[in-house]
Parts: structure tokens; C-alpha cells; sequence
């Protein structure tokens, strides 16, 4: 019998130039194969993703990210990826109204990010240092150590350690259920002062947000955008006049 070598289709994304440079030096640094290393982890990644963005995107959150995505400078690279992923990765995409290319982003961005940029990006309400609490949680845990090495060596689940940090910053907000109306499913979430739900803060939940002094606008690498943050929405004009009502107040 013939064997023949199976060659995985390939999808074309747009990358951000800056994350494809730092890529090809992390990857080669560590002898990986791109699309081996990468098949691996978007597995695991597009299964959180689904998990933690439980409430989807309306189309007004959807153009708002597309609109922010044109604005980086990328270029279309290929990916060789199992057709099976490839079809999951739509389905999620679709299904949450998420530019799918805004998530490749930014899982190409925490991939390559370093620990100042990761803090600035995901932890910049953490008071205090996630590293030292995620080691204090987990330094007599041995078989969670061993559990979680075992997983960089196979090169699953890079952003473990991550998730366990803003999970301890989760275990401080008071969640209430919110019955999310296209699935039926009860999720948790904070509210805003009008009511709005709001997801708790995860990987793909904390929001990159364009702020004052800040040269590049990372808006475009979200998958979660609620209404009620994009400027000109009607749920954003009610959110800031209840803010100033209640500055007014004080």
C-alpha cells in the first residue's frame, strides 16, 4: 500500500508586520515548525475562546473591531491548518460575531508579548503583582506544576499561568447570572451603571482599549465588544450620561 503525505489546506490572514517579525525570531529561537506549533495551540485556544466570550458580539461590535483591524498595517500569510480546525474556527467566529482575523491577532500578539507588555495589556486593573499570587496559590502544588509543564512541552496551552491570574482577579468581583438571550444559557457577569451585562475579565474578555499617550490603537485585536463601549452607540451615550449624572451627584 502507498502512503501518501496528507497536506493540510491552508487559510490566508491578515497579520499585523510587527507580531509576523517577532514570530519568526520566537519560533526559531525555540527550533519550532510555524504551522505544527501554531495547529496546536489554536486547538486549545479556539475551544477557550468559545468558552469565555459567552455573550456575542452584535454586528455593531463586529464593524467596529473590522473597522479598527484595517487601520494596523498587515500583511496575508498562509497557514496550513487541519480542515477540522479551520471549520471550528469559522463556526466560533461566526457564531460570536468575531472578526476572525482580530483573534488570530491576538493570540499571535500574547504569543510574542513580553511580560511588561502582557501586564499593561491584560493586568492593568490587577492591584498588586498575578505572578507572585499565581506562585503563592500554586508553589506546594506539585502535580499542577508538573501538569502544567507537561503542557508547554507539547506547546497547548501557553497562556495557562495568565488565565490562573486573572481568575484570582475574577474570585474578587461579585457575578451574578445573566440569561443570555441567543443560546438560553445562564452565564455570569457584572452589570454597568445602566444595567448593561459586562463579561468577566479573561483572555479574550479584558478589553485592549485606545487611550490617551498610547501611539498604536490595539482596539482592532479584541473578540469582545459590547455596545455600550463603542463611542457614538446609543448604549454608549446612555453609559456616559449615567456616569455624569452620578459625578454630578457626588
Amino acid at each position: 500500500m502507498v502512503r501518501t503525505n496528507v497536506v493540510a489546506p491552508k487559510i490566508s490572514v491578515k497579520i499585523w508586520r510587527p507580531i509576523l517579525d517577532k514570530l519568526d525570531v520566537k519560533l526559531e529561537a525555540a527550533c519550532l515548525r510555524r504551522d505544527a506549533y501554531l495547529s496546536k495551540v489554536l486547538a486549545n485556544e479556539i475551544k477557550c475562546l468559545d468558552d469565555e466570550v459567552v455573550i456575542p458580539n452584535s454586528q455593531a461590535g463586529y464593524d467596529y473591531l473590522t473597522a479598527n483591524l484595517d487601520l494596523l498595517d498587515r500583511k496575508l500569510v498562509s497557514f496550513a491548518l487541519p480542515s477540522e480546525l479551520s471549520s471550528r474556527i469559522a463556526q466560533v467566529c461566526d457564531s460570536k460575531r468575531i472578526p476572525r482575523d482580530a483573534w488570530f491577532n491576538r493570540v499571535l500578539l500574547l504569543l510574542v508579548a513580553g511580560p511588561k507588555t502582557i501586564d499593561k495589556l491584560l493586568f492593568w486593573h490587577y492591584d498588586g503583582d498575578w505572578r507572585i499570587d499565581v506562585w503563592a496559590r500554586f508553589r506546594d502544588d506539585t502535580e499542577t506544576f508538573r501538569e502544567a509543564f507537561e503542557r508547554m512541552e507539547v506547546h497547548v496551552s501557553p497562556f495557562a499561568w495568565i488565565r490562573e491570574g486573572l481568575g484570582i482577579y475574577t474570585e474578587k468581583v461579585q457575578l451574578k447570572d445573566y440569561l443570555e438571550p441567543s443560546s438560553g444559557a445562564t452565564v455570569k457577569v457584572t452589570h454597568t451603571l445602566t444595567g448593561q451585562p459586562e463579561l468577566p475579565v479573561g483572555l479574550y474578555t479584558t478589553l485592549f482599549e485606545k487611550r490617551e499617550q498610547q501611539e498604536i490603537n490595539l482596539v482592532g485585536l479584541n473578540t469582545y465588544m459590547p455596545d455600550w463601549k463603542i463611542p457614538g452607540h446609543s448604549a454608549a451615550v446612555a453609559e456616559g450620561s449615567a456616569l455624569d449624572k452620578l459625578f454630578g451627584e457626588i
